[in-house]
């Protein structure tokens, strides 16, 4: 993932108003950008064109009008965090699908179907892991743990029902634990009505040296 340019990438690359326009139409969405929300936008990155061949399957492949044209990720605002440390040393970060972490919005298109009206699951899978890493990134800015590259271990998809096209969902992240150079996170996605659509388990590992 991001490991030493993440940070400035959420404080520097800029968010659409178009698409926080368009997502505050949404009665789901609205509660993370009211002024009240615990909530805060941030970009999401891999959407940005970074000049070389980097995250081009987000940045270009799905990422247009027949694909997926709008995506606006937001992270819990610092004040809002809490976390303490259990008796074997692990962080509780007092996370859970009620109090995500890192949420995301996205607007998905009939260009990203498998089958007729339906998105592609590896399509779903993606967004989930991707998700799930910046996740990750935006917590290590929360917590100033920056040093060395996560990666993904482990990603464990579990498909409840289809995900319709076109569409607009939500995907809820969130730290389960950390133990030493692993990361655990799970995910929800969420229709617009708040019927699960999928579930997902995913296990990072902090590389000891920078890939």
């Amino acid at each position: 993932m991001y490991n030493h340019t993440y940070k400035d990438m959420i404080a520097t690359l800029p968010i659409s108003q178009e698409d926080v326009d368009f997502f505050s139409k949404l009665p789901f969405a609205r509660p993370y950008i009211d002024n009240f929300s615990s909530y805060t936008p941030v970009p999401f990155v891999t959407r940005y064109d970074k000049g070389d061949l980097s995250d081009t399957f987000f940045s270009r492949a799905i990422n247009s009008n027949e694909t997926i044209p709008r995506a606006l990720s937001f992270m819990r605002k610092p004040d809002s965090q809490q976390h303490s440390v259990t008796d074997n040393g692990q962080k509780d970060l007092s996370q859970s699908a009620e109090k995500p972490f890192f949420v995301t919005f996205c607007q998905i298109e009939s260009g990203v179907n498998g089958y007729i009206n339906t998105a592609h699951g590896g399509v779903i899978a993606s967004l989930l892991d991707e998700t799930l890493g910046l996740c990750a990134e935006a917590y290590r800015v929360f917590s100033s743990e920056e040093r060395g590259t996560l990666v993904t271990a482990k990603l464990e998809v579990s498909y409840r029902a289809p995900v319709p096209t076109p569409s607009v969902i939500v995907i809820k992240t969130w730290v389960k634990r950390q133990e030493d150079r692993k990361w655990f996170l799970e995910a929800q996605l969420l229709d617009k009505d708040g019927s699960l659509k999928v579930e997902a388990k995913s296990l990072y590992v902090k590389m000891k040296s920078a890939l």
